[in-house]
């Protein structure tokens, strides 16, 4: 990967992140718009890869905010990959929205990326779905394994179910982001427009949950790179 210093401190990478679930309703699209436009807003132009059937995130750049101008990239086919490598030469930032069920585009772009972020609602059928994922990455990267974290989505603040599945995941040695992503109206009514939390209210609760996210984000790539 190919990185640079940029002017706040923080290292722009060459980098593809894929946002990857087995499981429908998990907040994966919204995930990965979400840090799409957040990134975009810091200057540090991402590209999505809309590799998802459902075509979720081609849709909302469809709208009237048309997220605000990040470019989206329709390629649900198994050589989404190779879009995503194409992409992030020279610096790039990519971010890949994967099929919500096992399919072959997802264990390429598995194989592809640098980081994987694996949302996972505070259920036990989502933990379940999540492990189903979490096996296929192991499968399917073979020595070319990604960094990967798991990301609790859709969480209600200091839910009893929230805090039970995080400590049961912890113990089980699974690598979760200390963010969480709380379940909030306006992720629905951004949508409408085509928009996301931080587009809308920039200060709000949901801008600083995506924030939050990213930064996490940022500073493992950065770890890893200084290893």
């Amino acid at each position: 990967m190919i990185r640079r210093c940029c002017g706040r401190g923080r290292m722009r990478m060459s980098t593809i992140i894929t946002v990857a679930t087995m499981k429908g309703g998990s907040g994966k699209s919204t995930l990965a718009s979400c840090l799409a436009v957040h990134w975009h807003l810091e200057g540090r132009h991402p590209t999505i890869i809309d590799a998802d059937p459902q075509r979720s995130i081609a849709r909302l750049a469809a709208r009237d905010r048309a997220l605000d101008g990040v470019p989206v990239v329709e390629d649900a086919t198994e050589y989404a990959c190779n879009a995503a490598h194409r992409l992030s030469l020279g610096g790039g930032l990519v971010i890949i929205d994967t099929p919500g069920f096992r399919s072959e585009i997802t264990t390429k772009c598995l194989t592809a990326s640098d980081f994987v972020l694996v949302p996972v609602k505070a259920s036990p059928f989502d933990v379940d779905r999540m492990i189903d994922t979490l096996n296929m990455l192991t499968k399917s990267a073979g020595d070319r394994r990604p960094m990967f974290r798991c990301l609790l989505t859709q969480t209600t603040r200091d839910s009893v179910i929230a805090k039970h599945i995080r400590s049961e995941l912890g113990a089980a040695g699974f690598p979760l982001l200390e963010s969480e992503m709380t379940n909030r109206v306006i992720y629905a009514e951004a949508a409408l427009w085509g928009a996301t939390p931080s587009l809308m209210e920039r200060a709000g609760a949901a801008a600083r949950d995506i924030a939050a996210i990213a930064a996490e984000v940022d500073n493992i790539l950065a770890i890893r790179q200084a290893a």
